[in-house]
Formats: structure tokens, C-alpha cells, sequence
């Protein structure tokens, strides 16, 4: 899976759902990883995207993978990134 881990924060850049963020839930093959972001993509729904179609970020999220830490997880990131804090 190279640079992505479980937790990664990403952001689509191909396809419908382009520019949004999601957190890396499970790694399917080299090529593929799935993705939710607790809202409309539960982690009982995840979507799957192809690797080369994401922007991976330096954020991780720790602990555990439940829809309202997602949330809250990118809540967070999505302010920081509106202050021009986000790596």
C-alpha cells in the first residue's frame, strides 16, 4: 500500500466525489483502498477508490474507526486546512 495507512487522512481528486476528505479504513490490494467519512460513507459502507486517485495528507487518526471519531477527525482537519494550518 506504500505511503497510505489505516487511519490516513485523504482527499479524493477523481470521479464525482472529487476534492472530498475521507479516512483510509482498510487496504483491499496494492491498488485499492477503502474509504469512509462517517456521514454518506459509513464504515459499514466504505467506498473503494483506486490509490492513484487520492491525495494523501500527513494527518493519522489514532484509536479507533467509528463513524462519529471520522467526524469529528475531519471536522478538525477541515478547519485547519481553511487556517492554512494542514501539512
Amino acid at each position: 500500500m506504500g505511503l497510505l495507512k489505516i487511519g490516513q487522512l485523504v482527499t479524493s481528486r477523481m470521479g464525482r466525489d472529487s476534492g472530498k476528505k475521507y479516512v483510509v479504513i482498510e487496504s483491499c490490494d496494492d491498488n485499492h483502498v477503502e474509504v469512509a467519512d462517517g456521514f454518506v460513507r459509513k464504515v459499514d459502507r466504505p467506498k473503494r477508490k483506486n490509490v492513484k486517485h487520492l491525495i494523501v495528507h500527513g494527518a493519522v487518526l489514532e484509536g479507533p474507526l467509528d463513524d462519529k471519531a471520522i467526524r469529528d477527525f475531519l471536522e478538525e482537519h477541515s478547519h485547519a486546512e481553511n487556517l492554512g494550518e494542514e501539512e
